[in-house]
């Protein structure tokens, strides 16, 4: 139906292929521990000897098809158009058609040789349609967040430079604002300019170009002066050993100086940043899960180039709207 090349999932094919005999390993170890407990347990040939089977098959089924979708779209060495994507599509959802998927139908079969119920049968019978039209969402939602994905990316390439000179003018108009607001020579931001965009402006494709430009990022953030805000609200009184950072000083600023603006969303994008940086370098807990979602992210981040494109454009704007604040009247 598609005209595309087979050989151009060559390489895609071998690695489903090597992932398709893992699982197999893995179910077969599966299997024989559910049996041998069953036999313990002296419930052989019964309802739950079934169902445990069964659902091991599916639970191993899904696997194979999240690999599958995963690697063609990952894999495939041309540009993704519209016939490629209904390519993927009809490749990983072939395994859907058939009624019993991946060894469920000798399980299906044996039931029927040991005469079990028509109601159970036909419960089980569901179970599995319900797992097969569940797993044909997975494969539609990756498909349509991978087109997303390349879309978003392609966008963010041609305006990277324009969203780069953005952030550096709004920096600088923030400062010139936040000066003629409070006097002095008081600045909020401060950062090396040429080091931070020459970094930032580099391909972010594996785990440690995230970290790197993650890292930049946050040093936007660290820098923000604490000292001329202090001048403004005073002293914050510290929590037990930690004194509040920068951070908290400019909550507290924007909180009790900008009394009905929308400053929440700046803080928290901030905070995010900071919070995604500190797990990367040390240790990955639940905390980086949660700053992630923050800017709709899954974790772990299986494409860099997108998760720190959605952040700088996330930051991008709550800068534009920090500026708009110090801007005001």
């Amino acid at each position: 139906m598609n005209h595309i090349p087979d050989k151009l999932f060559k390489y895609s094919n071998d690695l489903i292929q090597d992932k398709r005999e893992e699982i197999d390993k893995d179910l077969a170890s599966e299997i024989k521990k559910i049996e041998n407990d069953m036999e313990r347990r002296d419930i052989v040939n019964s309802g739950a000897w079934y169902s445990k089977r069964i659902e091991a098959n599916l639970n191993a089924f899904e696997k194979f098809i999240r690999f599958r979708v995963e690697s063609d779209l990952k894999n495939f060495p041309k540009a993704k158009t519209k016939i490629v994507y209904e390519k993927i599509y009809e490749r990983t959802t072939g395994g859907l058609k058939g009624e019993y998927p991946f060894g469920t139908r000798n399980i299906i079969n044996q039931m029927k040789r040991n005469n079990e119920g028509q109601s159970f049968l036909d419960s089980i019978k569901k179970s599995i349609q319900a797992k097969m039209d569940y797993l044909e969402s997975i494969v539609k939602r990756e498909i349509r967040k991978d087109k997303e994905r390349e879309k978003f990316n392609k966008s963010f390439e041609k305006d990277n430079y324009n969203l780069l000179k953005k952030i550096a003018d709004e920096l600088d108009e923030i400062n010139i604002f936040f000066n003629k607001r409070y006097g002095g020579k008081k600045r909020l931001f401060t950062y090396l300019e040429y080091k931070f965009w020459f970094e930032v402006n580099k391909p972010c494709v594996t785990k440690k170009d995230f970290k790197n430009s993650i890292g930049y990022l946050s040093n936007l953030i660290y820098e923000i002066k604490k000292e001329p805000i202090k001048d403004i609200i005073g002293e914050i009184e510290s929590k037990g050993n930690q004194k509040p950072g920068s951070i908290i000083y400019l909550e507290e600023l924007l909180k009790g100086k900008f009394i009905g603006e929308d400053s929440d969303s700046i803080v928290s994008c901030f905070k995010g940043i900071l919070t995604i940086r500190a797990n990367l370098f040390h240790k990955e807990t639940r905390d980086i899960i949660e700053a992630l979602k923050e800017f709709k992210l899954d974790y772990h981040i299986e494409d860099y180039q997108f998760a720190f494109n959605t952040i700088i454009n996330t930051f991008a704007n709550q800068i534009s709207k920090l500026h708009n604040i110090f801007s005001s009247k």
